[in-house]
């Protein structure tokens, strides 16, 4: 293989790596974990191959007991390495042939195998043939029964099965068929058929006539575990058929110096789809703002913004009719309580810091309705993501609206509620209020003079009259006229002002709660997302580029 053919498959690895990696940075704490242990395990084992020799390609013998696989291993050889006879297990740790030297060890302690063989070329001369095909970057293992009733073979061999770079599976006719080596093994090797070969031991032990359809049976049995493009070799050790096939094959493979970068990305691959197939969507969305502002409303009502405003609008009607009602009644008013001035709210000197310690407790309904808000929304938020996403941050929203309540109430309190300060207007009809007052208290009392000066035996001058209503009497009914006009009319003005007043006031709260909302529930549940759209591109993109 090219240089760069190397170089370019060790690039991909890496990339693909790298994907993984920064998906299981974001993602992690959200993911379940089968899939967590599945990357960390795969990825480990990646970096830990790729520090090792590039130059080496190990090839592993797999298959169950009377196969003939360490035969066919010591055929390959051309030394008897591999234990062979009837005793079974017959194969119970693994052996290796090492054509290259260079770099071989540090491989060997990775892979755990102590019985190490150098194969010399002065010791190849048996077979030409592997003289020719077996040399320097090959490293062949013989491996233990799969099917061992030892726990110890058993667990080598399976861990070997993830590790080695290529896979010679034995079989032999009596076995082929054993569902325990198909569904066991086989069926979760298809994302690795491009580092698989099938050979079919002991094949002379099979008639001419049945050789056909037992390899015919064989292939139909991969094709059902999706494992039809695996080669399939027909092989005696004993009789040397095949051999030279199965020679060719590994030959070719020890050749492949990107076969174990190829074999890893196939498994860093496996993972991405994994992952890939666990999205329920590529990108998902933040709630439009119908449902925020549903949400900041369902908070800023429960927190009492409408009673807030409702007490702003009577405030302001009886702060009103105080300043611009005739005084000779306004005395009445000051009877009546003012419930803003009752929640501390709508004081012209108020500090940011001051609590709301009069305003009614929220009921069990606002409590539930705040409640039933949070969770529509953020169920809202996370209706497309898988259920592993879905918890956490149910948890960090709950952990965020502990502390909402009395964050709200504070915002309440330093919010301008538009009564702090009289209207301009006030001032003006309350000194004409008084100027009618007065005016009538003046003619009342020029009427009044009148009676007392001829009880005293007085004499007044007639008062002057216009139109013949006497000057005093028009002064007395104009005063007293004018006060109660104005004081009607103001009332309806101040209705109005109030009613303004009431949506201003209203609307300054929900803005002051929206801001809080915002802070302790939008704002994480945006970062959320952008977590999880982050993870989903990284592993989208990944997929796409997968082999």
């Amino acid at each position: 293989m090219t240089e760069r053919k190397v170089v370019r498959a060790a690039n991909g690895l890496d990339q693909q790596i790298n994907s993984v990696v920064q998906a299981m940075q974001l993602a992690e704490p959200y993911l379940d974990a089968e899939s967590i242990d599945l990357a960390a395990a795969v990825i480990n084992k990646a970096e830990s191959r790729r520090q090792l020799s590039a130059d080496h390609v190990v090839v592993g013998l797999f298959g169950a007991t009377g196969s003939g696989k360490s035969t066919l291993f010591n055929a390959l050889v051309g030394q008897k390495l591999a234990t062979t006879g009837v005793i079974r297990p017959t194969t119970t740790k693994t052996v290796a042939a090492i054509w290259e030297t260079e770099g071989a060890n540090e491989l060997l302690d990775w892979l755990e195998v102590t019985d190490r063989h150098v194969i010399e070329k002065s010791a190849e001369g048996k077979r030409r043939v592997t003289k020719k095909s077996l040399d320097s970057g090959l490293m062949l293992l013989d491996l233990p029964d799969m099917d061992s009733t030892r726990v110890e073979h058993h667990e080598i061999a399976t861990r070997l099965v993830g590790q080695v770079d290529f896979l010679v599976w034995v079989l032999d006719p009596q076995k082929y068929a054993d569902a325990s080596i198909h569904h066991g093994y086989l069926n979760s090797l298809r994302s690795q058929q491009g580092n698989i070969v099938i050979v079919l031991n002991q094949i002379d032990k099979v008639t001419e006539s049945d050789r056909k359809n037992v390899v015919h049976s064989l292939r139909e049995i991969l094709a059902q575990s999706g494992l039809e493009r695996l080669p399939v070799v027909c092989a005696s050790a004993v009789t040397g058929e095949g051999l030279d096939e199965v020679q060719k094959q590994i030959a070719t493979v020890a050749k492949n110096k990107a076969l174990s970068t190829r074999r890893l990305r196939s498994d860093v691959d496996q993972v991405i789809h994994k992952l890939n197939g666990d999205l329920s969507t590529e990108k998902v969305r933040l709630p439009g703002q119908m449902h925020q502002a549903e949400l900041e409303q369902t908070i800023a009502n429960a927190h009492g913004a409408k009673y807030i405003a409702d007490a702003v609008e009577t405030s302001y009607k009886l702060r009103g009719a105080q300043r611009t009602g005739w005084p000779l009644t306004t005395w009445l008013i000051r009877l009546r309580n003012d419930p803003l001035q009752r929640m501390n709210l709508g004081r012209s000197r108020q500090t940011s810091d001051l609590s709301i310690t009069s305003r009614p407790e929220r009921s069990v309904a606002e409590s539930a309705a705040i409640d039933h808000g949070i969770d529509k929304y953020v169920a809202e938020a996370t209706s497309q993501l898988p259920e592993s996403w879905h918890e956490p941050i149910r948890d960090d929203v709950s952990a965020n609206v502990t502390s909402l309540d009395s964050a709200v109430d504070s915002a309440i309190a330093a919010t301008p509620l538009g009564v702090e300060r009289s209207s301009w207007w006030w001032p003006v009809i309350k000194f004409v209020q008084w100027v009618a007052l007065l005016a009538a208290l003046a003619g009342a009392l020029w009427l009044a003079a009148y009676p007392v000066a001829g009880y005293f035996q007085f004499d007044l001058p007639e008062a002057p009259r216009i139109e013949g209503i006497a000057v005093p009497t028009l002064v007395l009914v104009i005063g007293v006229l004018l006060g109660v006009v104005l004081g009607i009319g103001c009332s309806f003005v101040n209705r109005i002002v109030a009613k303004v007043k009431r949506r201003k006031a209203l609307k300054n709260i929900q803005r002051s709660v929206s801001g809080l909302v915002r802070t302790a529930i939008v704002d994480p549940v945006d970062q959320y997302l952008n977590i999880y759209n982050s993870y989903a591109e990284l592993i989208s993109s990944a997929a796409k580029k997968a082999e």
